[in-house]
């Protein structure tokens, strides 16, 4: 009788030692900081592969200190609400394009048309210390910190009639987005620019209220702009930046180690990006061929450069001296 005691005693004792250790376990795995991650195109889009790697290199490097939600497809609401709500904290970590530029006026340059010749040319600038110094202060007053930079590809054109030459642009109504730079650049081509937010080109390509509009390849795919405008031309006019930023409230709760494999991660990630938008660029256009569009390379890229030029004076006059010589920093490293 006192064996068999002995050996129920002993079974219950493990199952007891058994639950601890589940109970330990769990509490081991559940995460410190549960962040959320904000993006504007849904999972179909190439860029979603790009936040993934982000995601997970944070998760697997903090071994489960920190785990994300990830809201894409902007749910959350366009590039400006979400640093609204980054500022104050609901929003953790997003990918901001645009809207950089309404923080602080140094990240418009990356819209100005032709001025980056490539890739490895917009990244050089944008992770130097002279165009840091023009741009952290402002943007940490803000409470948004970019934690590193995205090359995404080059915005292009798409249109309901084909483009093939400067002089068929004249007279289109192009939907582009609010920048007066852009804008003032589309009708020194002698374009009308028409921004419209982008939730509505769709329609407005559909319903004739505009005939075409400037672009990424991907998000022309990703959105079946195809049917409507079946005419993309590879004019590659600006190449396309993003911040991956952090809200500033939410980075100061954390701690040093948990920091240092953010921006570790973030670094990575930019890295990853290059690659893979790089190695995937052909993809994007196969892609719209695959869908029915008709693909133009234009002949006379050097006069659109030509005419626009004015524009980076436009630029300068605006925001003074600083920018002048900004910009043809830039230039000279071309």
């Amino acid at each position: 009788m006192k064996k068999q005691f002995c050996t129920i005693l002993i079974l219950a004792l493990t199952l007891i030692l058994l639950f601890v250790n589940m109970v330990a376990q769990a509490e081991t795995q559940k995460p410190e900081f549960t962040f959320i991650h904000s993006s504007l195109n849904p999972p179909t889009h190439i860029e979603y592969v790009v936040n993934m790697d982000f995601i997970n290199r944070v998760e697997e490097k903090s071994n489960g200190r920190i785990k994300f939600d990830f809201f894409h497809s902007g749910i959350l609401g366009s590039e400006m609400e979400m640093v609204e709500q980054m500022q104050v904290s609901t929003i953790t970590t997003a990918r901001i394009g645009l809207t950089l530029g309404s923080l602080s006026e140094a990240y418009m340059v990356f819209n100005l048309p032709f001025l980056f010749s490539d890739a490895e040319h917009m990244l050089k600038v944008a992770n130097s210390d002279r165009f840091r110094e023009l741009t952290e202060e402002k943007m940490l007053s803000e409470g948004i910190r970019v934690l590193d930079i995205w090359w995404l590809g080059v915005r292009d054109l798409y249109t309901k009639k084909p483009v093939k030459k400067v002089e068929d642009v004249s007279g289109m109504k192009l939907r582009t987005w609010e920048d007066k730079y852009v804008v003032e650049s589309w009708k020194r081509l002698g374009a009308i620019p028409t921004p419209l937010p982008f939730g509505e080109v769709y329609t407005a390509l559909q319903t004739g209220v505009v005939d075409g509009a400037e672009g990424w390849a991907a998000s022309y795919n990703a959105n079946s702009f195809y049917e409507p405008a079946p005419y993309l031309t590879k004019i590659g006019y600006i190449n396309i930046f993003a911040g991956l930023c952090i809200s500033e409230k939410i980075w100061q709760k954390l701690p040093m180690d948990l920091q240092k494999l953010i921006k570790e991660s973030a670094q990575e990630n930019s890295k990853f990006a290059l690659e893979y938008f790089s190695d995937n660029k052909n993809d994007i256009y196969e892609t719209s061929l695959k869908n029915g569009a008709t693909v133009i390379e234009v002949e006379d890229i050097e006069k659109w450069k030509k005419m626009i030029e004015p524009v980076y004076e436009d630029f300068a006059n605006e925001f003074g001296d600083e920018y002048r010589d900004l910009i043809n920093w830039i230039m000279s490293l071309k």
